[in-house]
């Protein structure tokens, strides 16, 4: 997974870790939405089965006490209007029993329904008795109804209430089961929301550390290697390798290097092939001289063909001056004083051709010192160049995406605020409820409780966003080197630029050395001309002419010309 990691973009790796941190805060928001709806589920079922159960029953037992008690003031009554009210607050509570019954019936389920049942059968047998013992009071039989009311109603009465405390115990029994069950959901889904809070953390951490590894080290062997390029050592290399744009930059950067060095060993072959006299050298790499580059052979090479040039006319030179000193030679002795000037011309001569050669040496050292800042130059643009855009262009990402996690992330709070709020509420409602809402005032502090563990996960996931925020503040510094690398790359042309201006001005010394050697030249053959009527004198002179032209025939010898060997 690593080396798939590896080769991604960089853009892709950035959206990795982001996408973690946003799979890690859907996986706790599905999950928190999953169990408050399991424990709003439980709370309801308590709300809206049970308790409403227990709250019948209780009515239930309230009215047939009530039913008791107008039965007995009815037997007691010692006027008409008494018998008619207790009759008439008879008749309302035997309508709300069986308004009781039947809505007790309408919200019961199968467990519950042999409760009811049982209920409605003991009602129905009371209500016959009380028939009975209503009829037996009418027709004045006072002593037969007052057995029936305190026999078979008293027992029947105690039956309805043995069977109303049972449907009280049952549903008091299920909403106790209930909240247990919802206590218990809780404790499991604090356990797993930390389980999977720890989890996702330690994703995010692994993930961060890995992507920020994996782009901080070849930054670190380029910049390296650029340090070493810059202080004149080429004898680098770079190893990083992938499919990024990292490792793009780390090939690109590597041929770089092997260019310039392929550059710089043919350039110190050049010199000194045209140091030993061989002017027929040329390039054995001329494929890496591009772009940039190519100036430079160029100017190599015009060096090259200038001396060769320069070479082929001493050579003429010199024959001509063998020429002359044969014709010289059949002078008379008044061309001695003319020799004589004509020797100190030709070593006036030489010594312009030894300031050539000087000047042909400086202009070979100040060759070496614009290739080593040349090479400076395009390592540090290039370094600087390619990526300072493609880098912009990731940080606006990373902050774009940024921004659409702190909108969810103030999505979660304000969620988990809203619990909060309804969790209060509830609690409010069931302390109203007294002891009936106990077991619903127990849910909604679970809920409250949850809906707090929810804030602190969000402030954890918070916070390994912000550690994704310190690697773009350290992408950012990284950018920063880059602009410095550029400015200090601007620096060295503008040092290459002074480097080749002494070069053009050693070149125009040459050309004025040039010019020395042909006046020499000229004297020479003014003096030639002037004593060629002294052929004596001449004769002497020509020899010693002879003698120096031949020897500057044999120094000239050890050139090597394109035209070929010099005879």
């Amino acid at each position: 997974m690593i080396h798939y990691i590896k080769n991604l973009k960089i853009r892709l790796k950035l959206y990795i870790l982001i996408g973690v941190a946003l799979l890690g805060m859907l996986i706790i928001s599905g999950m928190s939405f999953f169990l408050m709806g399991r424990m709003n589920d439980m709370t309801s079922d308590i709300a809206t089965s049970w308790l409403p159960s227990v709250d019948v029953a209780r009515e239930l037992s309230a009215t047939v006490s009530n039913i008791r008690l107008n039965e007995l003031e009815y037997l007691t009554a010692d006027s008409n209007n008494k018998k008619e009210i207790s009759l008439q607050y008879l008749q309302d509570g035997n309508e709300t029993m069986d308004t009781l019954l039947a809505a007790y019936g309408d919200m019961i389920d199968v467990e519950e329904r042999d409760f009811y049942d049982n209920a409605n059968d003991l009602w129905i047998q009371y209500q016959a008795a009380e028939e009975e013992m209503m009829a037996f009071a009418k027709q004045g039989r006072l002593e037969s109804a007052r057995a029936i009311l305190d026999e078979e109603c008293e027992e029947l009465f105690n039956s309805l209430n043995s069977a109303f405390d049972d449907i009280i115990d049952y549903n008091t029994k299920g909403s106790d089961d209930a909240a247990a069950e919802s206590a218990s959901l809780y404790r499991s889904a604090t356990f797993t929301m930390a389980t999977v809070v720890i989890a996702i953390i330690l994703v995010g951490v692994f993930f961060s550390f890995l992507i920020i590894r994996l782009i901080k080290t070849p930054i670190s062997e380029i910049e390296n290697a650029a340090i070493k390029m810059a202080e004149g050592d080429l004898d680098v290399t770079i190893s990083y390798t992938s499919k990024d744009e990292l490792g793009v930059l780390a090939a690109q950067v590597g041929r770089l290097i092997h260019k310039l060095q392929l550059i710089i060993e043919d350039e110190d072959r050049f010199l000194a092939k045209m140091a030993e006299g061989d002017f027929t050298v040329d390039s054995t790499c001329e494929e890496a001289y591009t772009g940039g580059f190519y100036p430079l052979l160029v100017s190599f090479r015009g060096i090259a063909d200038k001396l060769n040039d320069t070479m082929l006319q001493i050579s003429k030179s010199s024959a001509q001056v063998a020429g002359g000193a044969d014709q010289v030679s059949n002078g008379a002795q008044a061309l001695a004083q003319g020799a004589t000037e004509q020797a100190s011309s030709v070593q006036e001569l030489a010594a312009t051709i030894d300031e050539i050669s000087n000047k042909v040496n400086q202009n070979a050292d100040s060759a070496r010192q614009a290739s080593k800042a040349a090479d400076c130059v395009s390592i540090k643009m290039n370094v600087s160049k390619e990526k300072m855009q493609q880098m912009t262009h990731a940080m606006g990402d990373i902050s774009s995406c940024s921004s659409e996690i702190s909108k969810i992330m103030k999505i979660i709070g304000d969620i988990a605020f809203q619990t909060n709020i309804l969790a209060l509420n509830a609690a409010v409602e069931a302390a109203r409820a007294g002891t009936a809402g106990k077991g619903f005032a127990v849910v909604a502090d679970e809920v409250r409780n949850l809906a707090n563990k929810s804030t602190e996960a969000s402030e954890n996931i918070a916070a390994l966003i912000e550690n994704s925020l310190q690697a773009i503040e350290n992408g950012t510094q990284i950018a920063d080197d880059t602009a410095q690398s550029l400015i200090q790359a601007v620096n060295d042309v503008n040092e290459m630029a002074g480097i080749i201006e002494q070069i053009s001005e050693a070149s125009s010394d040459q050309a004025d050395s040039i010019a020395q050697l042909t006046v020499g030249i000229d004297q020479i053959s003014n003096v030639v001309e002037t004593n060629s009527a002294t052929a004596e004198e001449s004769a002497a002179a020509s020899e010693e002419l002879s003698s120096q032209s031949q020897l500057m025939k044999s120094l000239v010898g050890r050139f090597r010309l394109k035209s070929g060997p010099l005879k």
